[in-house]
């Protein structure tokens, strides 16, 4: 049976990524399944407003999106990095399409207007991606998405999820830089989501690891069978796989516990 399958590629690991993982998108692409790859970019957008001298912007934690910080998304991400990705993966015989949010409004959502050009995805159009699947191509997809004033800046990781719900993935994956959920020092094997509920309480999860783990619990909530969080440098590990209770599992995982 054909499997669906959505890989969030944190703009942290591209420059690192393992080329195995290449060979793995090709096979699975070969068994005749379907691929999207949604990528981030934050380091490399970094780079640029240094390079521009863009003072960077917080509140609350948050980056704020300037026009300025737009206009580098806009160049790097959904330019430089996402014609990167394609050529590498057409170099693997891979025949992949670039495209952002803004492209045939695939992505559209409301403004944080507090965080500046910043925005939620509030719908997908599945159409374009339903167009190049049924062609074989892979959709790599910039997380920008359309306001109703203009191009809005997303977070890669919400964008990644609101796609995989909307396309009903059998599989989602992230790709980050480190090999799963670790607590008290340990990857653990399998938890509830009352045991990252708690470790997040505690301070076990912390930092950019509370919003990948949030990610991927909202994917088990979306309706997608599997999400898994896998380490860029490693595709031999198995990482940490989300899974429902009543489906089979053979690596790491977190289950929804039903009481």
């Amino acid at each position: 049976m054909r499997q669906r399958k959505i890989v969030k590629l944190g703009g942290s690991v591209w420059d690192t990524l393992h080329p195995d993982y290449f060979k793995e998108w090709k096979a699975w692409l070969d068994a005749g399944h379907e691929l999207v790859l949604i990528h981030g970019g934050g380091p490399a957008l970094s780079a640029y407003c240094a390079l521009q001298q863009i003072e960077r912007v917080f509140r609350d934690g948050r980056r704020v999106t300037t026009a300025d910080v737009l206009t580098g998304a806009e160049r790097v991400l959904a330019g430089e990095m996402q014609t990167e990705i394609v050529a590498a993966l057409g170099r693997h015989d891979i025949q992949a399409v670039g495209l952002s949010g803004v492209d045939g409004q695939t992505l559209t959502g409301k403004q944080l207007v507090e965080l500046g050009a910043v925005g939620e995805v509030d719908q997908v159009e599945t159409g374009l991606f339903e167009l190049l699947l049924a062609n074989r191509y892979v959709p790599v997809v910039t997380s920008l998405l359309q306001g109703p004033e203009g191009t809005l800046n997303c977070n890669g990781d919400d964008c990644a999820i609101a796609v995989a719900v909307a396309l009903q993935a059998d599989r989602f994956e992230m790709i980050t830089d480190v090999p799963g959920i670790r607590i008290d020092g340990t990857f653990r094997q399998t938890l509830t989501r009352e045991d990252i509920e708690t470790a997040i309480a505690s301070g076990q999860i912390y930092g950019g690891m509370i919003p990948k783990t949030d990610a991927l619990l909202g994917a088990l909530t979306g309706g997608i069978e599997v999400a898994v969080i896998r380490d860029g440098k490693q595709p031999d590990h198995p990482g940490t796989t989300l899974q429902e209770v009543h489906h089979a599992f053979t690596t790491t995982d977190i289950r929804t516990a039903t009481y």
